[in-house]
This record gives structure tokens, sequence and C-alpha cells, in this order.
């Protein structure tokens, strides 16, 4: 069980552990690394909110501030999320390991592959997409006029230009290197975090349905050809372990799901609504820049943060969708199973548990959203509403 948690769960630990947030390393490194990357994203906080005091105030100027200040906001969030939940975050991946022990045979093994295959290529897909987008515009805004300068140089050179108005109360021209570096480093950060950690999010319900679709080979593989063959005594007797089993590992799924809601619960409740917003305020400020069409740089980042929004709900909604469907498979295992040859016993207890399983699993957050298909659209269709609610009031 060791080597699947090491092979499939390993990107995601060692995203983790660059954040400083995977539970199992040195207390004092990861203590360390929260305080610096904490610091980052607060002083650019900061540096963004202090720009209204400096600069004559308009429309336009508070519509690009908000448009990057909710999403440095939101992964912000995400990051404090995982730092006060890190009792969670722990007992969520021990119970993981605590469920591969339940395995059976190479059957209910690959069902568990498969899945945590899954999460390790969404995983490494968000991260790869996202880091080649940032990389394509910084060496487009910033190292390609550098080379242009060499190559075809002009009477000046050519204006480099921070993507995000921020305000240092420094010589802005004199350490412009190092408040770059401290804008593409918060970027990257900003990327790794919303990666790594809505990777976990997904490995988390994508276990459980793992552990859903195991609960139903199980109860389908309750009844077979050799144990009606048996004595009566053996057969009522096998057919009641192979029941509990199958109840055992579809509980400790709902159990899991449970866990989860109850953890972060409060916290993802706060992160949807600092998504929604900036999903809106992204919406507003890509169409002012396409009316406008003077800033191709600043619509390209905008459209790429439109795109990072809309992807990040998406998945985690697909989770959550997820984890219902395979919570509903249970009734038709059953039904499709041999049941009608297992002893009337038997039979009243799968009754049960088809009654069992009629109820859905949600994945809740604050008690009023559900992470599902309709969820996501609900997200999307709400932000547009307030898209065009601050339209109308331009």
């Amino acid at each position: 069980m060791y080597g699947i948690e090491e092979y499939y769960y390993k990107v995601n630990r060692g995203f983790l552990k660059t954040l400083g947030l995977w539970p199992y390393q040195q207390p004092y490194i990861a203590q360390l690394q929260k305080v610096v990357f904490s610091s980052v994203f607060l002083t650019f906080i900061l540096a963004q909110c202090l720009a209204f005091f400096t600069m004559q105030f308009s429309t336009k100027l508070l519509l690009r501030i908000l448009a990057f200040l909710f999403p440095t906001l939101f992964v912000t969030t995400s990051y404090c999320i995982f730092v006060i939940q890190a009792k969670s975050v722990k007992l969520l991946l021990e119970q993981i390991r605590n469920d591969l022990t339940l395995l059976k045979n190479k059957v209910e093994i690959d069902i568990i592959k498969k899945y945590a295959g899954g999460m390790k290529f969404i995983t490494m897909t968000s991260i790869v997409s996202s880091y080649a987008g940032t990389v394509c515009y910084v060496m487009s805004q910033y190292l390609l006029p550098l080379m242009l300068d060499v190559i075809l140089p002009l009477n000046a050179s050519r204006s480099l230009e921070f993507l995000v108005i921020t305000e240092y109360f420094i010589n802005r021209e004199k350490y412009f290197w190092l408040l770059l570096f401290h804008e593409v480093f918060t970027v990257y950060l900003g990327l790794t975090t919303i990666c790594s950690t809505g990777g976990t999010t997904i490995m988390y319900f994508l276990h459980s349905c793992a552990l859903f679709k195991v609960a139903s080979y199980r109860i389908e593989n309750v009844v077979d050809k050799n144990i009606l063959a048996g004595p009566v005594p053996t057969r009522i007797c096998l057919l009641q372990q192979r029941v509990v089993r199958a109840v055992l590992i579809h509980h400790r799924a709902i159990e899991y799901i449970e866990l989860w809601s109850s953890s972060f619960m409060v916290p993802y409740t706060i992160l949807i609504i600092i998504g929604v917003s900036s999903l809106s305020f992204n919406l507003f400020h890509l169409l002012q820049l396409v009316i406008d069409m003077d800033e191709p740089s600043e619509m390209y980042c905008t459209f790429f943060l439109l795109i990072t929004h809309v992807g990040y709900m998406f998945v985690l909604n697909y989770g959550g969708q997820e984890v219902q469907n395979h919570g509903m498979q249970l009734f038709e295992a059953i039904y499709n199973g041999l049941w009608y040859t297992a002893p009337l016993h038997t039979q009243k207890l799968l009754l049960f548990l088809m009654q069992k399983a009629t109820v859905k699993v949600n994945v809740v957050c604050g008690s009023i959203f559900i992470a599902s298909m309709e969820g996501f659209v609900t997200l999307v269709s709400t932000a547009v509403s307030y898209f065009t609610v601050m339209y109308s009031t331009r």
C-alpha cells in the first residue's frame, strides 16, 4: 500500500512541502516557510492597497487595482486555509493511508490506482499550463524588450512597466528589478498555491470516489456460484461477511466526505465569496480593455486570470459532482448483482443498503452551497450577474 501512496500522491506532497504545508515535514522549516510566504502575499496585498493613497482616484484605477487585488486575496486565503487547518489536512491524509490497508485484491488496488492517477493528471496539467502561460507573459513583457534593445536598438531603451499597480514608497527605477522579482515571485507562489491546494482537495474527493467504487465492486460480487454451491450455514456466514465488508468501505467513504465538509465548510465559503467577486471584477476589467484596445499585455493577463478562475471552479465542482455520482452507484451495483439468488436474510440486508444508497452524498460548503456541476453554473451565473450590474452602473 505504501507503494501506491508514494507513487501517486508524491506530486501533491512535493508542492505542499515547497509551500511549507505538508504536515509531516520538520516543524521549524515549515514554520519558517509559512512566515516567509505569508509575508510575501501580505506585502503584495499591502502594496496594491497603498496605491489608492498615492494616485489620483478614478474608476479605471479602482477597477484595475481590484482586478488584481482579489486574485491575490484568493490565493492568500487558500494558503491560510491550509495553514490553519493543518491538523485536518493531516487527518485526511492519515485516513487515506488507513483506507489503503482495507483493500483485499488486485482489482480493488487497480481501482485506487485509477483514481489516484486521475488526480495526478489534473494536478500536473494545471501546474504545467499555468506555469507555461506565466512564462510566456514574463518573456514577452520583460525579456523580449531587453533582447530587442540589443538586437534592434532604438534611440532610447524600451520601457518596462509593472503589470500590477503597487506602491512601495521607494525609487521604482532604482529598485526596478527587486520590485519586479517581488511581483513575479508572488505570481508563481500564488499559482503553486492554487494548483497544490486545489489538487489536494481533488485528491480528497477522488479518494472518496474510489472508496465508493470499491464498495460497489464488493457488493456486485457478494453473491457468486461458488458460495451458493456450499452448505447453508457456510453460505449465510460468507454472504454476511461480504456484505459487511462492502458496507464498511461505503461507510468510510461517507465519513471521509463528512470529515472534509466539517473541516473546510466555512473556509471554502469565504473562498467562494472572494472567487465570485474576483471573477466579476475581472470580467468587467476585460470588457473595458477590449473596448479601449490599448493594453494587449494586460488584456492577455486578465484573460489568463479568467481562465484560471473558471478552471478552478470547474475542477472542484466536478470533483463534488463525481462524489454525488459515485455515491449513487451502490444502488445500481446491488440491483445488477445476483441478489435474488441470495438467502432471504441477505436479501433483507441488501434492501436496507439500497435504501441507504438512494440518499445523495453531497460536498457541502457553508450549508448553502453544494459542489456539483449545477453549483458551478450557479457560481458563474452569479459572477456574470454582478458583472452586468457593474456594467449598467458604469
